[in-house]
């Protein structure tokens, strides 16, 4: 599952390499890490405002619900990732795939990789090979409450490729190695803008051209106990250095 990212560009930089507007860029910080329980924002253009970039929480959410049970809400149903394989079948995520598709930017994510002689999973950092922006494939719900509206977005996932397997190498307890969908940059308008079936089917299909490479870094990522929204998160961490830290506790 893809439950940690990062987007380290400003508003302003996002603003020009997107060409579209934030619509509150004031309440917009960049994070180095962002675990996806937490309460920070994803970025995101949605299919009803696409010259504009929304403000979302992580995880979709039914549409009459009080935002402030979110943790609530994904303890019972995890919705931090919609499988792609349920998007069209789900009670809940069918409500959002044909008419309220998002992408979601980011420039990086982590994955857990199982390495043997080491208790805990090692995180990997991925990213576009010059730290450039990209952008997941996401749905979106309008939360509406107390006569508030909140968007709330789901990362897209589906079947890893070998790049991806050989990292975040154990599957989930259905068998299955995942991985975010990725969009190749020609296709943001396409799933922003398309209205048949079967082309949202083919772009679910598809991932982005864009150079990706990756790395281990700190196992802070996966601590409760430290605080990895830090620049040196995103720091290299040798291979070996990881096997002689195994309590995770190192920086």
């Amino acid at each position: 599952m893809c439950v940690h990212t990062s987007l380290t560009k400003s508003a302003k930089a996002i603003e020009k390499k997107t060409n579209k507007q934030f619509i509150t860029p004031k309440l917009f910080t960049p994070y180095f890490h962002f675990n996806g329980w937490e309460t920070k924002n994803l970025a995101i253009t949605t299919q009803e405002a696409p010259k504009y970039i929304e403000l979302a929480k992580w995880g979709v959410l039914p549409t009459n619900y009080d935002i402030n049970y979110r943790t609530h809400f994904l303890a019972k149903t995890n919705t931090l990732n919609a499988t792609k394989e349920r998007l069209f079948e789900s009670d809940l995520y069918s409500q959002f795939i044909e008419g309220q598709r998002c992408i979601i930017y980011a420039d990086g994510f982590f994955e857990p990789h199982a390495a043997a002689g080491i208790a805990n999973k090692i995180p990997y950092f991925f990213k576009e090979k010059n730290h450039d922006l990209f952008a997941f494939a996401g749905i979106y719900s309008k939360v509406i409450y107390n006569q508030s509206t909140t968007y709330a977005a789901s990362i897209i996932t589906t079947e890893a490729n070998d790049y991806f397997k050989a990292i975040h190498n154990k599957p989930n307890a259905l068998g299955s190695y995942r991985m975010p969908l990725i969009l190749d940059p020609k296709h943001y308008e396409a799933w922003l803008q398309t209205n048949t079936t079967e082309e949202v089917k083919e772009l679910l299909n598809g991932f982005t051209h864009q150079e990706l490479v990756s790395y281990p870094v700190s196992t802070d990522v996966f601590s409760t106990k430290k605080d990895s929204n830090v620049p040196n998160i995103l720091n290299k961490v040798p291979f070996a250095q990881q096997l002689n830290f195994g309590d995770g506790l190192f920086s």
